[in-house]
Order: structure tokens, then sequence, then C-alpha cells
């Protein structure tokens, strides 16, 4: 029952929070809609609207990480089992809350086609329609790990080197415009290619993970100041 104790208190606390936040939001986006609906057509997704801001909430969630690091080690764990447990909670959270939103994309196609609204999704994305599920489950799931494994590791660079920890933005700014242009998200147009999805995404969190390992392997814990 010991075994991978940060994993699971992660999975059971932070992973249930974020996945009825999310479905809140969805909700309101729903009244939303309907309110709007009631005065003019609708012909964009409202789903793919809240995709636009997913990528920084994302990351800016992903940079809290070092004061859970904190804690932990506060707590009698270490570094290194922090450092491989805690991907793990990240591939199944940001998975779950891929499948999360392409059931939500689901739903609002039915709905939209019930009431014959529009459902455009923006030009950049991976995915031309809303129903194309598996690819937009696999455009979120890399957007989502590769974004939050980001945070993650700035918010490990500013913890350990403080205000020079901002030259940690210099690879991250790389790897998410490579990969956006991928993905769909945060897709510059001189960053837009054809490379497959899922090659693309293991490197990016590969390189990712061996950043954040080196920064986070002997980081030490600050003192506080009373």
């Amino acid at each position: 029952m010991n075994r991978w104790p940060i994993t699971r208190y992660l999975l059971g606390s932070h992973t249930i929070f974020l996945v009825f936040l999310l479905a809140g939001v969805y909700l309101f986006v729903a009244v939303v809609v309907g309110a709007v609906a009631t005065f003019r057509d609708i012909r964009i997704s409202g789903v793919d609207v809240v995709g636009q801001i997913l990528p920084w909430v994302t990351a800016g969630y992903g940079t809290t990480t070092a004061a859970l690091l904190a804690t932990v080690l506060v707590h009698g764990r270490t570094r290194r089992e922090f450092l491989i447990q805690h991907p793990v909670f990240q591939v199944i959270t940001t998975g779950l809350i891929a499948a999360l939103i392409t059931g939500v994309y689901a739903i609002e196609t039915a709905v939209y086609r019930a009431f014959d609204w529009g459902q455009k999704v923006q030009d950049e994305r991976a995915y031309a329609t809303t129903s194309e599920y598996a690819t937009i489950f696999g455009a979120y799931w890399s957007m989502l790990l590769i974004w939050l494994m980001v945070g993650v590791f700035l918010g490990m660079a500013f913890y350990r080197w403080e205000g020079s920890g901002v030259l940690a933005l210099i690879p991250a700014g790389v790897i998410v415009v490579v990969t956006g242009g991928v993905n769909g998200f945060l897709s510059l147009p001189f960053a837009r290619t054809d490379l497959p999805l899922l090659p693309v995404t293991v490197a990016a969190v590969a390189i990712t993970y061996a950043m954040l390992w080196y920064t986070g392997r002997d980081v030490a814990l600050r003192a506080r100041v009373a």
C-alpha cells in the first residue's frame, strides 16, 4: 500500500480536482453558448475556444510544482521519488483530461447538429472537424502533457536558480513552438509541419523530462524566514 505514494496522492486529490474544475468550465461555456444563441446564430465551437487558453493554464499549474516538491521533501520523501512519480501523475492526468475534452466535443457536436449551428474550429488545429475524435484526443493529450511538463520544468528552474531561471524559457519556448506546429496549439505559421504527432510528442516529453531531472535531482530545499 506504500508504493507510489506521491502518484497516488496526486491522482486522488489534484486529478479529481482538475477534472471537476474543467467540467465546471465546460458547463459554464454551455450556459454562455445557450445565452448567446437566443439573439444570434452560433458559428464556432465553444469547446475549441476554451482550448485556446488551456495551454497557458496548464503551464501555469505546472509551475506550482516546485512548492509541492518542497512539501514532499519535508515529509520524508526524496527528490528521486518525486521526479519518478510526478511524471506518472502527469501522463495519467493529462490523458484523462484529454478524454474528457474529447467526450465534451462529442456532446457539443450532437447538440450543435440538433440546433443546426455551425461548429468551426481554429484553422491551425490538427483536426479539421469536431468529429475526428481520435485526432482530437491525441492533439489534446500531446498539448496538455508537453505544456504541463514544460511548466513543471520552469517552476523547478526558477525555484533552483531564482532570477537566472529565466534562461529556462529559451528551451521551453523552443519545445512549445515546435510541438505546437504539430498538435495545433500555439501553432505559429513558420513552425507548422506535417511531422507525425506521436514521435514528436514522445521526443518533446523525453527532452523536457531530461531537463527537469537535471534541474531537480539535487535542488536545495529553501529555508523559510520567519
